[in-house]
Formats: structure tokens, C-alpha cells, sequence
């Protein structure tokens, strides 16, 4: 189970945990600010990023980071991850907004209030792989994810950006 990440562990304290990453971003997120404007794209984006923060705790996760149109986010669980992905892509439709997610599990290093390690960028490669409003799971977060009754499609076996070899990927539902 991931720790809770706070701001009190130091780097001579860092702890590797398994831990569930999920990536988030927004489809055509640029072409959308372009055509919204600054004032009506931020005005959107915190919206979504309330959406994320609220959904995240309520499942359970902590909001590691959230840089323009995505975020990162860690559970002690992958089917938590899962969840809080399908929720926050049925919360922001009403927002007109498509996601990409991603979600592994893997051992990750945390100190210092962050969550780094190669299984950090599993997640957000996923994430990137995925089509609009989908969630691609790892075969290791797609396990734990089945076993507490979610629904997932094997979506093949695929090289993700800047990883070596390949890996086999599930989405959620049909």
C-alpha cells in the first residue's frame, strides 16, 4: 500500500511502495484553449482541476501534481484508480471535456512530498496511449482491478513511448 506522501519525509527516509499512479490529460486540450480564450480556458481548467481534487480524495488518492491540462494522482489501490478515473470522466462531460488515463501499479519512491520512479512514467505513458475518454490499465494494475469486480477489455500488446519492450493493456469496459 502507498504511504501517505508528505511533505515531512526527507530524501535519507524515502520509501519504495507499491503504489497505484493515475495520469489524466485533456484530448485536444490545445486546440480547445486557442479557440476559449485565456480567461474562459482557465476558468475551465479550474473547474477541472476542482473536479480532480474532489474526486482524488474521495477515492481515496492524493493529488500529486497537476501541470496544464493533466494531472497525477497515487492510490493504495488500482481498482481506487480505476474508479476515480471513470468518475471524473462522467463529472466533466457537462464540461464538454474528453480525458485520456492511465493507471499502473509499480513501485515507486517517496520523499518529499513526491512520487517518482520509472513506474511513475508507466502511468503517464498509458495515459498518453490512451483514445479519447479511455482508461488503459497495465497488466499489473488490470489484475488488482479485476479482482475487486471491474470489467476490463484487453486492448493487446503495445510499446509505450521511451519503454523497453512491450506490454499487454486493458481498458475499462467493452
Amino acid at each position: 500500500m502507498a504511504a501517505r506522501v508528505t511533505g515531512e519525509h526527507s530524501a535519507a527516509k524515502s520509501v519504495r511502495e507499491l503504489t497505484a499512479v493515475l495520469f489524466v490529460d485533456i484530448v485536444e486540450a490545445t486546440p480547445l484553449a486557442v479557440s476559449l480564450g485565456d480567461r474562459a480556458w482557465a476558468q475551465l481548467l479550474e473547474r477541472y482541476h476542482e473536479v480532480a481534487r474532489r474526486t482524488v480524495a474521495r477515492h481515496g488518492g492524493w493529488l500529486m501534481d497537476t501541470a496544464g491540462d493533466g494531472f497525477f494522482a497515487i492510490f493504495d489501490e488500482a481498482a481506487d484508480a480505476t474508479r476515480c478515473a471513470l468518475e471524473i470522466n462522467g463529472s466533466v462531460r457537462g464540461l464538454r471535456l474528453e480525458l485520456r488515463s492511465g493507471v499502473h501499479l509499480g513501485h515507486c519512491w517517496q520523499a518529499d512530498g513526491k512520487c517518482a520512479g520509472a513506474d511513475v512514467h508507466v502511468g503517464a505513458r498509458l495515459a498518453s496511449a490512451a483514445e479519447p475518454d479511455e482508461i488503459l490499465l497495465s497488466e499489473e494494475a488490470a489484475e488488482r482491478a479485476r479482482q475487486a469486480g471491474l470489467e476490463l477489455t484487453d486492448r493487446g500488446v503495445r510499446t509505450l513511448k521511451g519503454l523497453p519492450g512491450h506490454r499487454r493493456v486493458f481498458a475499462v469496459g467493452a
